[in-house]
């Protein structure tokens, strides 16, 4: 039977030897943002987008979700679509999941939770006229029964079923992420999410950003109240509790109506603003919450640092915390140490922000004097089978107008070292920014914006070698001519994932759900403002050759050909049959990550004798099937070999000539050399040797032999 690997069909994919290969998602390179349908309007801009992989189903794929702002005229939407059999498809109905749809929101971010990571989870920031309008965290599930986004969390407006997520209504809040995880092994995976907020001034615009995690928590049934959580035990929406995480170390500030609590806060240094967190799940059962921000502007402790600078923290049980854990920073210097975000120290903020030597061995920067900025972070493990870590990517100064983009992982579990091995990654000579990254399998990929000329375009790149000896690979070396962005001022970023990211139901990264082969997709923004378009494309195989078959038989032959991964795994086969239907496959093997030609067979066996057999090499990622150009090869026609031992012609000729005996022709040979070495003349043969039967099919046989078994060749 013949084995269909994708929706998408075959295609034809080109690009150079030993460069990686892309198809766009759908393969007919239409937007993302389309469906006049759903108030999608692809003339309007599209705005931030982020992406995940995932699926509804469990066990399935994980296919694109992406979520994404939208203008509706003088309103910004945010909206969410699926990548289903090769297309597009808007998720939920209302199609978009925002409070009041007539406002402008901002910056979704998505991932899953629920049983078997099968619940999307989007997190965004918009006003709303209940809190005095200052931008509020919301967060929505996805009822795929129903289609339907249901918002969560504690109702924080009397009534009205707003839940928003933040500490203090009253104050703006922004740039949510949103990743779904259990710190139990086994629990199924929960919302946990990380914003900024302003906190710690009598005024919200004094107050500097802070950055704040809180947990979803599942309630038995929806409008219960949240007894015993924070920041809010009113009634929850949808059945759904948020929870603030951390030690309570910032006074609020807040003079009218008082508001006499001390907030968690994870900022190293709570006088600067924390801004751009990220947040993700690693290590053993991926049960260790990790988060990354960067701080900015002038200190107000003295002695420590005003240039900005990439922090990371990760969540450690405490009971007597909120949420259950408390925060303990991570840096390039940490080794050996716990540095716990408390109210220690002489400056009441713990011991990262004790002096500028300690806040520079918290943080991430290459150069602890650069400006450093935009992290993200994503679990994953170059070696499969080993628990995942944190690896973290962010773009830096260095000069000149110029940022570089660094990759860093966790070591030892109580520092970071800068990867490769503290060089950037992408080219210096351009200014690069909004790194994003994620694991496909056990390989590392990267994205980021680069300034090429007057327009920024789209970089990816990821990690060859595992473990042993890693090596980067830039799969656009001048960028992707599609995703130029006239902006330059406001690099968007493109964010990636895969079909085999690092978490439970995937091994993390061992064995991707569903039989994925582990296919990393990004998505990108071209254009310029006033028609920003969204876009989409995966990593697919290119350069599929069918080569000439080698050591035919009378039944089989060994196919051959060749193929270019494209810079990711590859599954590869090959068809074959009677015909170019050809209706047979080969079973499939999977090709490594690479971005050079590589060989692969496989031996057809149980072919017709004689036969001409058409066969083709087949490439597939999770998105594209590539099949290289028909050949064929000639089945050796070999005529049917029968095998009669010497016994059995023994005793075929004794029952003709009962009164005479036949020696096997073994014996009279030696007694002829022996004749031969005497001196005697060989005796003629007799009639009855078999090696003087007559051969043709023709001739007389003796009674009770066929002319056919005589025939036979002698083995």
């Amino acid at each position: 039977m013949k084995r269909t690997l994708c929706t998408l069909g075959l295609v034809t994919m080109l690009a150079s030897p030993a460069s990686a290969a892309f198809v766009s998602l759908p393969s007919s390179g239409a937007q993302v943002n389309d469906d006049a349908a759903n108030s999608i309007d692809p003339k309007q801009d599209a705005g931030l987008v982020d992406v995940a992989g995932g699926t509804v189903v469990a066990g399935n794929v994980q296919v694109p979700w992406a979520t994404f702002e939208q203008k509706i005229g003088d309103s910004q939407q945010i909206f969410v679509r699926a990548f289903k059999n090769g297309a597009w498809v808007t998720q939920g109905s209302p199609a978009s999941p925002n409070i009041d749809p007539t406002v402008e929101a901002e910056a979704p971010s998505i991932d899953f939770a629920g049983a078997g990571r099968t619940v999307p989870w989007v997190a965004w920031y918009e006003p709303n006229f209940h809190f005095g309008d200052p931008t509020n965290i919301f967060a929505s599930r996805f009822n795929a029964g129903a289609n339907r986004w249901l918002p969560s969390g504690q109702d924080r407006s009397d009534g009205a079923l707003i839940p928003s997520l933040n500490i203090h209504t009253n104050r703006t809040a922004e740039n949510p992420s949103v990743a779904g995880g259990a710190t139990i092994a086994g629990n199924d995976p929960v919302p946990w999410i990380i914003w900024e907020e302003n906190d710690g001034a009598a005024a919200d615009a004094d107050s500097p950003r802070q950055i704040f995690v809180s947990k979803g928590v599942k309630q038995p049934a929806a409008g219960m109240p949240c007894t015993g959580f924070k920041p809010s035990e009113a009634n929850n929406v949808n059945g759904f509790c948020f929870q603030q995480v951390g030690l309570e170390r910032l006074d609020s500030g807040q003079p009218t109506p008082r508001d006499a609590t001390v907030d968690p806060t994870l900022n190293i240094d709570p006088t600067r603003a924390g801004v751009e967190p990220d947040i993700a799940f690693t290590g053993q059962d991926d049960k260790v919450v990790w988060t990354v921000w960067y701080e900015k502007d002038a200190s107000a402790v003295p002695g420590l640092r005003g240039n900005e600078m990439v922090f990371a923290a990760k969540a450690v049980a405490n009971p007597a915390a909120d949420g259950g854990f408390q925060w303990v920073a991570v840096g390039n210097g940490t080794a050996g140490q716990t540095n716990v975000l408390d109210r220690s120290g002489a400056h009441h903020f713990g011991p990262c922000a004790e002096s500028d030597e300690s806040e520079d061995a918290c943080s991430l920067n290459a150069d602890n004097f650069a400006d450093a900025e935009n992290p993200r972070v994503a679990a994953g493990t170059l070696t499969p089978g080993q628990p995942t870590v944190p690896w973290v990517v962010w773009d830096e100064d260095i000069g000149g107008g110029r940022h570089t983009i660094f990759i860093s992982r966790l070591v030892g579990g109580d520092h970071f070292e800068l990867f490769k091995p503290g060089q950037p990654i992408s080219n210096r000579a351009n200014d690069a920014r909004r790194p994003d990254i994620t694991f496909a399998g056990n390989v590392p990929y990267i994205s980021w914006q680069e300034e090429v000329g007057t327009q920024l375009l789209t970089f990816v790149g990821h990690f060859e070698g595992g473990a042993a000896a890693p090596r980067f690979k830039l799969d656009t070396p001048g960028g992707i001519a599609a995703s130029a962005f006239a902006d330059v001022d406001n690099p968007q970023r493109a964010p990636i994932s895969s079909t085999c990211t690092a978490n439970p139901t995937n091994a993390d990264g061992t064995a991707c759900q569903g039989g994925a082969i582990g296919t990393p997709f990004f998505l990108f923004t071209a254009g310029a403002p006033g028609s920003k378009k969204l876009f989409a494309e995966a990593f697919a195989p290119s350069d599929v050759q069918t080569l000439a078959a080698s050591d035919p038989t009378s039944s089989s032959a060994t196919l051959r050909g060749i193929a270019n991964p494209g810079g990711t795994s590859a599954r590869v086969h090959f068809d074959f049959g009677a015909t170019t239907a050809y209706g047979s496959s080969s079973t499939p093997e999977t090709l490594g990550v690479s971005v050079v030609p590589t060989p692969f067979d496989a031996v057809a066996s149980g072919l017709p004798n004689g036969s001409t057999i058409h066969y083709r090499a087949v490439a597939a990622s999770d998105f594209a099937t590539v099949a290289g150009a028909d050949a064929t090869v000639t089945i050796i026609n070999q005529p049917p070999v029968v095998s009669l031992g010497d016994r059995v012609r023994r005793d075929a000729l004794t029952e003709a000539h009962p009164s005479r005996q036949v020696h096997p022709p073994r014996v009279r040979g030696r007694r002829r050399r022996r004749d031969e070495r005497a001196g005697r003349r060989p005796s003629p043969r007799s009639p009855l040797d078999p090696r003087s039967v007559p051969t043709s099919p023709s001739a007389e046989a003796p009674p009770g032999a066929s002319a056919d078994a005589f025939a036979a060749p002698v083995e």
